[in-house]
């Protein structure tokens, strides 16, 4: 029998291949495996306009895989850019990608998020202030406790002060306390209100 010439190993693509082209351009190619690669890529080494052009991706994206990998990319890339090109979509209708949109801001360092942030506790949409709110009250930064307390005291809306309850008695700050009883006070007719804040009380008293 005769030998069998062995098969050359296969050469790098060339620079000009699809496998190596600019991971901006494959950001919109057809295929959505690509588009995945090219914002995992541009997570790890993001050129100038990375952040404009995962945020121009990720609103006409409708694969889901695509749209996680854009929002770990642009969370990784953790500039003041990359969370100001979250923010808009934490007013989309698809609830998924709201959700996922906050999650990314949390997941960045909270000198990062909380400027993306905190204009919208003035934002005339009350659930955009309450994403607000939970975005602000899961950051670890030396005002977290005084953002929720101004929201309590001045925020016209129930649900949105009920809100910093919550994130209130997550991040276990009772120097707020004092906040907790102006709520209870501009509600005082309201039994959620006045459980919510029974229950934050306790909370602190258990740490």
């Amino acid at each position: 029998m005769g030998l069998v010439k062995k098969k050359a190993a296969p050469e790098a693509p060339p620079a000009g291949s699809e496998a190596a082209r600019d991971p901006l351009a494959a950001l919109e190619d057809a295929v959505a495996a690509v588009r995945r690669d090219a914002a995992h890529g541009l997570g790890h080494a993001p050129p100038p306009g990375a952040e404009a052009a995962l945020a121009r991706r990720l609103q006409a994206e409708g694969d889901a895989g695509v749209r996680e990998a854009i929002l770990t990319a642009l969370a990784r890339i953790a500039t003041p850019a990359a969370a100001a090109a979250i923010v808009p979509f934490l007013d989309r209708e698809d609830a998924a990608l709201r959700n996922a949109a906050l999650e990314s801001l949390q997941q960045m360092p909270a000198e990062v998020a909380a400027p993306a942030l905190l204009p919208l506790l003035d934002h005339a949409d009350t659930d955009l202030r309450i994403f607000a709110v939970q975005g602000l009250g899961s950051l670890v930064h030396p005002d977290r406790a005084e953002w929720l307390a101004r929201v309590m005291e001045r925020d016209r809306d129930v649900n949105v002060g009920l809100a910093a309850v919550e994130a209130l008695a997550e991040a276990g700050s009772p120097e707020a306390l004092s906040s907790l009883e102006t709520l209870a006070r501009r509600f005082p007719d309201d039994a959620f209100v006045a459980f919510a804040v029974d229950a934050a009380r306790s909370s602190f008293g258990g740490r």
